[in-house]
């Protein structure tokens, strides 16, 4: 009975360090300091009979909507650009904080058929989408580097 208490133990100290293991192989492989983008490369393309409104910011930071539970961007400096001629390409440098916001918008009653894409220097994946975008219509790409500090 000895010798089965002394299994269970290892068993369970073994499994819970595999589990630590990989979780800090994860936390370290994800979010390290090397992963962090410094550049994001955007482009919009398709046709637009109107101007789009583009604005970048990487100075912003999010907040849960108390009411709703809904995670939102506060932006504190952002770069706003009426875009008239398509296609459109921008490299933004990042902040220290490795994050990007990108809102498209379309303000006129005009509809506009739009591609945005965004792609970050560190790997991560390209955001792409395209849209037929109606008055008020926006295509959104919030893009936050968070890194575990222990």
């Amino acid at each position: 009975m000895m010798e089965v208490r002394r299994l269970g133990r290892r068993t369970a100290t073994g499994a819970l360090l595999a589990v630590v293991s990989i979780l800090t192989a994860a936390c370290s492989s994800s979010t390290a300091p090397t992963n962090k983008p410094t550049e994001a490369w955007i482009r919009v393309s398709g046709t637009s009979p109107v101007p789009l409104q583009l604005v970048v910011s990487t100075d912003f930071s999010e907040r849960v909507d108390q009411f709703t539970g809904d995670i939102i961007q506060v932006t504190n400096r952002a770069d706003t650009t009426q875009i008239t001629t398509l296609p459109f390409e921008s490299t933004v440098a990042l902040t220290d904080l490795g994050s990007v916001l990108v809102s498209l918008t379309n303000h006129a009653d005009e509809p506009a058929d739009v591609r945005l894409r965004v792609n970050l220097d560190a790997g991560q994946d390209p955001y792409d989408q395209s849209a037929i975008m109606s008055e008020g219509g926006q295509l959104r790409y919030v893009f936050a580097f968070l890194q575990t500090v222990f």
